[in-house]
């Protein structure tokens, strides 16, 4: 049931999943490669202990039956007490082991699990580190995404299930198949036959969950978007003030009545597959009930015998139910999930020819267009401009007119449909992300803010250097923030959350610490996308001020609506419909007309007016 992967490039460079049916065992291979390998040596451990309680478990039933037979031969005078006894002290062992055993399963495995969750779900963070930027603005890839995450446990949970079901079930019934296949081989034949339907109906139910599965992940998505809508703490006080609670909530409970009825949809028939196979399966414990009382009176088996066989005959079949329905059947409830997980730790990665460049990078774009995934407009249409070395590079325009995503083409964030960039003379297409951006620093107007101390929210980028704090209060500086400011009453060490009681800071400070973020990062070309949009113009001029006497053998890009900082810039790209409609200095293109002049009066007659 896995499915084959193979990938395409999807419009914006992303890479999208084909797929093709293949069998569970290729699904089940795979995990163990995955599960194993995080592991090794805790997982021998455990299959070791399994294996110990899977031969403890059969050794019971024999041990019952010596018991039995020594006991009716002492009564009969055959034996003497010290043999009963010495077989009582051998059955009281194994049934102690039993518990003592299943024990050290228990706490093992749940430790082992968390390792290698915690390994694997490593690995998966990195692989969508490795994934196109762009392929996270297409809905089916955050589906994708969203199953596998859910794949990462249940690979766990699925291969753990497997080891059980080999080394305790397997061993177990072995044992028992040779001590009854000794006694009557027809009892083997029964529990055989009367167990096959409980196979059957798992292979049923494992189709039904994997199609839940497909269904289930963007329904759960817009369940956790609308619940975040309602009490997550950055939409909270929008969504009050707007009185949208009644909205998101009706929107909330109608996904999420959508996605139960889908769930119990498929439970309701899992429900009747299980409810339709057991019935052979009751059958069966009547028969062999019936079969031995018969060998009993017919003398064809002894008092022991029969005394084990009728102990362990409701073990027998509750371990077989056990391995079939609730390893097997939970094992094919995940195989679906495991399966998506698998198929996203298949998808290519964005590697290419790694570079290294200690100088402000020059910049070619050649005919490019951009589209983001599932849309066919495009965003960027047929740009063709170079930005020199060192250079600092305004862009403006409207809002829509494609600023944002141009300065993401600039930078290898994202990846032309049609042309090419060149960083240096290299296609982006060709290079590995990371070492491409290695050098690149950035701010953008959707700036993230962490809920960590102030220091680490700057340092993140890079904590190798010896002076971190040093090199932390510089970047503060440049931004113009001040960390002895009541402000931060712990200073560096300030949490910048109240939600680990900590302070909450202002629009305008969050910004300033975007700001000395970006600066902290060493690079040499640096991108400021609308970062000062809570700073009041008086400041915000002061701090470009400050960022172009910071960019000085540095190639920077400057995104802003503000046309009357431009003028710091070298060079000034105006862009509308995704096109660059001109370029040039502030003066040059002040004094012609057309859409930088149309913008630069258009903003200058409000500050007249006023």
């Amino acid at each position: 049931m896995v499915l084959m992967l193979k990938c395409s490039i999807v419009r914006g460079g992303g890479m999208r999943m084909k797929t093709n049916r293949k069998s569970d065992c290729s699904i089940i291979v795979q995990g163990f490669r995955k599960v194993i390998g995080a592991c090794p040596m805790y997982f021998l451990f455990i299959c070791i202990i399994d294996l110990l309680l899977g031969l403890t478990l059969a050794l019971n039933t024999l041990a019952l039956d010596n018991f039995f037979s020594l006991v009716g031969q002492y009564v009969s005078g055959k034996t003497v007490l010290s043999g009963v006894l010495s077989s009582l002290i051998l059955l009281i062992l194994c049934i102690l082991a039993n518990p003592v055993l299943n024990g050290l399963s228990t706490v093992f495995c749940l430790d082992y699990e968390r390792k290698v969750i915690g390994k694997l779900e490593k690995i998966f963070n990195d692989k969508c580190a490795m994934q196109q930027t762009a392929s996270f603005e297409e809905t089916s890839f955050l589906d994708d995404i969203n199953k596998a995450q859910k794949g990462v446990k249940n690979s766990v949970s699925l291969i753990t299930g497997i080891v059980d079901a080999t080394l305790i079930y397997i061993p177990y019934f072995l044992i028992i198949g040779v001590y009854l296949y000794s006694l009557k081989p027809n009892l083997i034949i029964i529990i055989f036959l009367f167990s096959i339907p409980i196979m059957f109906s798992q292979m049923f139910k494992s189709k039904l969950y994997a199609r839940l599965e497909d269904k289930a992940a963007p329904l759960r998505r817009e369940c956790d978007h609308y619940g975040e809508c309602i009490i997550g703490k950055e939409k909270f006080k929008e969504t009050r003030l707007l009185g949208a609670y009644n909205f998101f909530i009706k929107r909330y409970k109608n996904r999420l009545q959508t996605l139960n009825n889908v769930t119990m949809k498929t439970q309701v028939k899992s429900i009747r597959i299980e409810l339709l196979f057991k019935i052979p399966v009751l059958l069966g414990h009547v028969i062999t009930l019936l079969l031995l009382v018969r060998y009993l009176l017919d003398g064809s088996i002894s008092v022991g015998n029969f005394g084990a066989i009728l102990a362990s005959t409701a073990m027998i079949m509750n371990m077989l139910e056990q391995m079939i329905c609730y390893i097997i059947g939970n094992s094919m409830k995940q195989i679906g999930t495991v399966d998506n997980y698998l198929k996203f730790m298949n998808i290519k990665e964005s590697v290419g020819k790694q570079i290294n460049y200690e100088k402000a990078p020059a910049i070619e774009l050649k005919d490019v267009s951009f589209s983001y995934p599932g849309s066919k407009k495009d965003v960027i249409s047929k740009v063709s401009i170079k930005f020199d070395s060192e250079e600092v590079i305004a862009i403006v325009g409207e809002n829509g007119a494609g600023k944002s995503t141009l300065v993401k083409l600039i930078s290898g964030i994202y990846l032309p449909n049609k042309g090419s960039v060149y960083f240096n003379g290299e296609d982006t297409r060709g290079l590995d992300p990371k070492t491409l951006m290695s050098n690149i620093s950035s701010v953008f107007q959707d700036f993230q803010r962490y809920k960590m101390t102030l220091q680490d929210n700057i340092i993140i980028s890079d904590t190798s250097t010896t002076l971190i704090n040093q090199c932390a209060q510089n970047s503060l500086k440049e931004a113009d923030l001040n960390v002895n400011s009541k402000v931060f009453p712990q200073g560096m060490n300030t949490m910048l959350s109240r939600d680990f009681d900590g302070v909450d800071l202002s629009g305008g400070l969050w910004q300033r610490v975007a700001i000395a973020r970006g600066f902290y990062k060493k690079h040499n070309m640096i991108l400021l996308d609308e970062p000062t949009a809570a700073i009041d113009p008086v400041e915000e001029s002061k701090l470009y001020m400050k960022f172009i006497e910071l960019s000085k053998g540095k190639t920077s890009f400057i995104v802003t609506h503000r046309l009357s900082l431009t003028k710091m810039a070298d060079r000034v790209v105006v862009m509308d419909q995704g096109k660059v409609v001109q370029i040039g200095t502030h003066k040059e293109l002040i004094s012609v007309k057309g859409k930088y002049q149309e913008l630069y009066n258009s903003q200058s007659k409000w500050y007249i007016e006023s």
